[in-house]
């Protein structure tokens, strides 16, 4: 049986349409990838680490705010194209972990988080990750208000984090040049709210969901 969904005024975008927003001509449009060390563990897909990429590209990123670093394939991606940027990673630490109460398919992925080097650690682009810790509900990004160029959002998938992530990723970017927000793990069965959350939002927001993915993202032009 085919699930059903409340969108609310969300749109529905097919990945091809996404890549067609970067106006480069072919022969210019080659990224850099490398394929996650480990699988079977949540993460972004391949599909989804390109649509990352590309959105780099549609918005010109040299400043990246990722809220969860999670293995750090994603953040490695990121970095590998970046061009002179820099990207800013937050996560939790064992400090943080141990006083936050989350939601049950976060916990699992947290162990992981805290028990291994991430990805990007012995990679030939570490200096462009900046590194940061704690609790994203807490965590002071006023730094970086009005500074970034695009954020995506997987750290806590309950919707209080979520909202507050959100709130914070719209002070984070830029409001001078094209930015954009992107969301993961929208109708992703692990977190039903989240997606009641994001729909909801598409009714204050334009938001776009990507087909065959679990992103949603927010263009500000």
């Amino acid at each position: 049986m085919q699930e059903t969904y409340t969108d609310f005024n969300m749109i529905h975008l097919r990945p091809w349409q996404f890549f067609a927003r970067y106006s480069a001509p072919p022969g210019q449009r080659t990224i850099s990838f490398e394929l996650p060390a480990r699988r079977g563990i949540g993460g972004v897909s391949t599909l989804e680490t390109v649509i990352l990429i590309a959105a780099m590209k549609i918005v010109e990123a040299n400043r990246i705010f990722e809220i969860g670093t999670f293995t750090g394939n994603t953040t490695l991606n990121l970095a590998l194209n970046l061009d002179g940027g820099k990207i800013f990673t937050l996560d939790l630490d064992k400090a943080s972990a141990q006083s936050l109460t989350q939601d049950v398919s976060d916990a699992p992925l947290t162990t992981v988080s805290l028990q291994s080097e991430p990805d990007f650690e012995q990679s030939s682009v570490r200096d462009r990750v900046h590194r940061l810790f704690g609790n994203s509900t807490t965590f002071d990004f006023s730094p970086w208000f009005g500074t970034i160029d695009m954020v995506f959002v997987d750290g806590g998938h309950d919707v209080p984090t979520a909202k507050a992530d959100t709130e914070n990723a719209l002070k984070l970017i830029r409001s001078d040049k094209p930015a954009i927000i992107l969301w993961h793990d929208y109708r992703g069965p692990e977190y039903p709210e989240l997606t009641g959350y994001l729909d909801a939002l598409s009714e204050e927001i334009p938001l776009t969901h990507i087909e065959d993915t679990k992103l949603v993202f927010h263009l500000r032009e």
